[in-house]
């Protein structure tokens, strides 16, 4: 094996984080390799560490590319059950590369690494939480580097990790590659790929493309579009909240403006899984206080959850649970009606309140703000799972967000299939004396 150039240019950095963004076949398994043969094969005594997203994919992707390079430098046969191979190294010592999966990854727990790569980042859940708490303490010790290496998943936590290469930053290096980066590769079949994939496939797996995800719920979201600067909103302005309450996961709420020509603003947004409903409560009245009336929709299964933010003032009505026509099931109903928001309408001229001019302007934007950005994360990361309830019903898969859950999207659901504007509108000037109620509604 031998590295082509822009492997060669990852090789020679020696910064400790080093984070490749690549298309498919660029070649991130041979440059793991050799990355991991050179690190054993310098020093005796070092640990290596390979983490696939699973145990199976290690042995499938590298376990025998790495026996194939290693084979006249072993210093005992390989443990194949392991995953394990002890290399004989340039001092007459003993180096040991171990092959695991991301499944299993808490073993690693107090465990000391030289050196760690972590195979298709953008893939493994929970990254935020398993690296700080149990991957980087390994290399602590012994001041190891890690090599992180994967195609884009959209904005997610790997979109995060090369963004902290892309800065003056001592510590951590990215680069991006797509397939025509590797000399190796044909440029014609990168080509019939191209003709026989969709656009956003071939754009995130082959072009690396970070702004680009095969399978996401909200395809038609554009930060450069539905992402606005904050203006102040009319007082004669509708405004409307959804809720996604729960206990093992974030309590969110967001709350939208909307204009006379039924656009919607999404002013603030509220997630929170360390307060009492009481608490919640209050905090979200206070965000609206002295504000026009303004009715919430939650999840239409949660009759307690209404019942007990309904003794602390804060009235939420069950969201509407009809499906429309053509749609496999509520979610899916409710997905497509956020979708139809956020898609852009060709002739849809908006003028927003300081003068900044729409056009082709979708029915959905978001605040720029600080608490904001979760909203960002939680829509850019949620997609539909590859396999559904007996091949007919889509299921979100809600297993990507750091969090567990992608609570403001639901809550923007339950908002978006139950919203009518008021007919009345009462300001909310009272926090314990005066209870929500819904226009019409005693």
């Amino acid at each position: 094996m031998k590295l082509h150039p822009p492997q060669s240019e990852v090789a020679i950095d020696n910064h400790d984080y080093r984070v490749v963004c690549c298309g498919r076949q660029w070649g991130k398994t041979t440059l793991a390799v050799l990355e991991m043969i050179a690190y054993a094969f310098a020093k005796g005594g070092r640990e290596i560490a390979y983490f696939a997203t699973t145990y199976d994919q290690a042995r499938n992707i590298a376990w025998t590319i790495l026996k194939d390079a290693t084979r006249n430098a072993w210093a005992k046969p390989p443990n194949e059950s392991r995953l394990e191979l002890h290399i004989s190294t340039q001092d007459e010592g003993e180096s040991r590369i171990t092959l695991r999966g991301f499944e299993n990854v808490e073993t690693a727990r107090g465990q000391q690494f030289d050196f760690l790569v972590i195979d298709e980042v953008a893939q493994m859940r929970n990254w935020k939480y398993i690296w700080n708490a149990v991957l980087e303490p390994t290399l602590a010790f012994r001041h190891g580097k890690a090599l992180f290496i994967s195609t884009p998943l959209g904005f997610n936590h790997f979109y995060d990790l090369y963004n902290l290469g892309q800065t003056d930053n001592p510590i951590y290096k990215s680069w991006r590659f797509t397939s025509y980066d590797n000399p190796y590769l044909d440029p014609k079949r990168i080509e019939q790929a191209k003709k026989t994939s969709t656009e956003d496939y071939f754009a995130q797996e082959y072009m690396a493309d970070f702004r680009k995800a095969t399978g996401l719920a909200h395809k038609y979201w554009d930060r450069d579009i539905n992402v606005i600067t904050p203006f102040e909103v009319p007082k004669e302005w509708a405004r409307g909240r959804g809720v996604d309450y729960g206990s093992t996961h974030p309590t969110a709420s967001l709350r939208i403006a909307v204009d006379n020509d039924d656009n919607w603003f999404i002013e603030r947004c509220y997630k929170d899984n360390k307060r009492s409903i009481k608490e919640h409560a209050e905090a979200l009245l206070s965000q609206d206080y002295n504000l026009l009336f303004i009715p919430k929709y939650g999840d239409p299964t949660g009759s307690q959850w209404f019942t007990e933010f309904d003794q602390h003032n804060f009235h939420i009505e069950p969201a509407n649970k009809e499906v429309g026509q053509g749609a496999r099931g509520w979610v899916e109903y409710c997905v497509e009606a956020v979708n139809q928001r956020l898609k852009p309408i060709i002739g849809h001229t908006i003028i927003l309140p300081n003068n900044k001019k729409i056009e082709n302007a979708p029915k959905l934007f978001l605040f720029n703000t600080e608490e904001n950005k979760a909203f960002i994360s939680e829509i850019e990361l949620l997609k539909w799972r590859s396999t559904t309830e007996g091949g007919l019903t889509p299921i979100l898969d809600e297993d990507m967000d750091p969090n567990g859950h992608f609570d403001l999207m639901a809550a923007l659901r339950y908002l978006t299939v139950s919203y009518k504007k008021p007919v009345k509108q009462k300001p909310i000037t009272d926090f314990g004396g005066v209870k929500s109620f819904y226009p019409g509604i005693g």
